[in-house]
């Protein structure tokens, strides 16, 4: 019995001896990881105390910027991160191992910290972020194990973006990160520095990274006893506006200008306007299109318009007002088909806004109102000149003896003299402008005279009594008159109001090239100054 214990153990004794020779020729490399791993629990949090809490000093380095979304109020970047602590449990001595002092092992090996982007819209943790290896380094200070777990990240999160001065808007978006289970106690939070490294930054296209910003800040939930560690990540951003100026802000300018242009000018002097108003209702479709291609990138909100929004909103009411304003131009040149001229006070009032506006005042205008009612004055004694003359031929031919011949031969020569020289019509100085008479009157004078010349040859009581052709020269000239009358009327109205119109038009056009250029200066220059204003805020905080 004896010998078979005996034998048993030298077979133990002669079993570690083998194992402890094989042991001594294995890899220091392959030795470390499995005396450290070989009584470690990664379910456990690495400190000999309990009661101490793990310090995490967490670092970013932001790669770049993939997109940031206004409708949906978020940001999505990619960043590399690194995470250090120390871990109690994970400590060798260097010397005992050939000197070793950093190895890697799987992330899956070891205990690693439940670090959180609260404000993180992916739940999936594989899916924000790639684990790999972590690294070690031993530290005889401590006699603990420094530990390194870098790692890349796709971060999507939530930000409130402001967009009240959209395109040239400043965003600053915030990334909360803290442990979700372990309150101040068990792991407390630390920034590596106080900015964002952006060292192997990928600059983007629309966005410009104007400082970044780390601070560590304390919270205390209602939820839990104990204060949480909140380390707060800041990104102020701000847009590069040109793609907006270029396809948005410069085009709606170029077709509000047009569309003036088009409102007031006109082809011809008298030509008519009415094609205007579809230039009127065209533009405004073309705006409106503009506006739900801003609208599709506007988060959905009632509580501010973005400044794009306002200058859109402000060219449209621009063409909406100069529609109206053509509008009202239109039924102006159509008034001076109603034979109605302008009132002296509106002639002195469009006068006056003619001269402020380079414009041509027409020749019949341009003496003063009162001539022409003293004009229109002369002509309705003129009509009445002609019918005293129509009467007395009725008398002078109802005589029934001879004394009438040289009476109606008399009367006859007065009215070719008068006819000819003007005197009594007319004065010298509006001989000219009026309507020559004289060619009206001379055949009928003509023969009149010549029935004076039958009647002093005798044969008077037939032609007297069958003769009734005196009355039609008067009557004849006297309707002339007044047609010639009423026809110049009608063309002054028309010239008029064409002449009105186009003052308008003139005023009209300067008034909205006024308002059009200080809009589009006074909205893009607020945009401008708070663009610059807000930078060098930022560099000075």
């Amino acid at each position: 019995m004896l010998p078979a214990k005996i034998a048993i153990v030298a077979f133990f004794l002669q079993l570690t001896a083998t194992l402890q020779v094989i042991s001594n020729y294995l890899p220091p490399q392959l030795k470390l990881v499995r005396d450290m791993l070989e009584t470690y629990d990664k379910k456990s949090r690495p400190v000999w105390d309990h009661s101490r809490s793990i310090n995490v000093t967490f670092s970013m380095d932001l790669y770049q910027i993939l997109q940031v979304d206004e409708p949906q109020q978020y940001v999505l970047l990619n960043a590399w991160i690194i995470e250090r602590w120390y871990d109690e449990f994970l400590y060798w001595r260097p010397e005992d191992y050939d000197n070793i002092t950093e190895i890697h092992l799987p992330h899956s090996s070891i205990w690693l910290p439940d670090t959180t982007l609260y404000n993180s819209l992916i739940m999936k943790d594989d899916d924000t972020r790639r684990l790999l290896n972590v690294k070690l380094t031993a530290d005889e200070n401590i006699r603990a194990a420094y530990i390194e777990l870098l790692y890349p990240t796709i971060y999507k999160f939530s930000c409130l973006l402001n967009l009240r001065f959209f395109p040239f808007d400043i965003q600053v978006c915030s990334m909360i990160f803290s442990s979700w289970t372990f309150d101040q106690k068990g792991i407390d939070y630390f920034a590596y520095s106080d900015i964002v490294g952006t060292t192997n930054y990928i600059e983007n296209e629309g966005w410009h990274i104007l400082r970044t910003a780390v601070k560590k800040k304390e919270v205390k939930y209602e939820c839990c006893p104990n204060k949480y560690t909140l380390l707060s990540i800041t990104l102020y951003l701000r847009r590069k506006p040109l793609f907006y100026i270029i396809n948005l802000i410069i085009p709606t300018s170029i077709t509000t200008l047009i569309a003036i242009v088009g409102f007031f000018t006109t082809s011809t002097a008298s030509g008519m306007r009415e094609e205007k108003i579809s230039l009127g209702i065209t533009t405004l479709l073309s705006m409106s299109i503009l506006m739900l291609m801003i609208s599709d990138q506007m988060p959905t909100t009632s509580t501010f318009i973005p400044l794009i929004g306002w200058f859109i909103l402000a060219m449209i009411t621009i063409i909406t007002f100069g529609t109206l304003a053509s509008s009202v131009i239109i039924a102006i040149q159509k008034r001076g088909r109603q034979k109605s001229r302008l009132t002296p006070r509106i002639v002195c009032l469009v006068k006056f806004i003619a001269c402020i506006m380079f414009e041509d005042i027409p020749k019949h205008l341009r003496e003063t109102h009162e001539k022409e009612l003293k004009t229109t004055t002369l002509l309705n004694e003129e009509g009445q000149h002609f019918s005293r003359i129509k009467q007395a031929a009725i008398l002078q031919r109802r005589q029934k003896t001879q004394a009438i011949e040289p009476h109606l031969c008399e009367l006859s020569t007065l009215s070719y003299n008068n006819n000819n020289n003007g005197t009594d019509l007319l004065s010298p100085k509006e001989a000219g402008q009026s309507v020559d008479i004289s060619d009206t009157l001379d055949p009928p004078m003509s023969s009149f005279c010549l029935r004076c010349d039958s009647l002093k040859g005798g044969n008077i009581g037939s032609k007297i009594i069958t003769s009734e052709k005196p009355q039609r020269p008067s009557q004849n000239v006297s309707n002339t008159c007044d047609e010639i009358s009423i026809r110049q009327n009608r063309r002054l109205a028309r010239d008029e109001y064409d002449w009105m119109a186009k003052v308008l038009e003139r005023l009209f056009f300067i008034l909205f090239v006024i308002i059009f250029t200080s809009v589009t200066i006074g909205i893009n220059s607020l945009g401008f100054y708070y663009w610059c204003k807000m930078d060098h805020v930022l560099y000075d905080s």
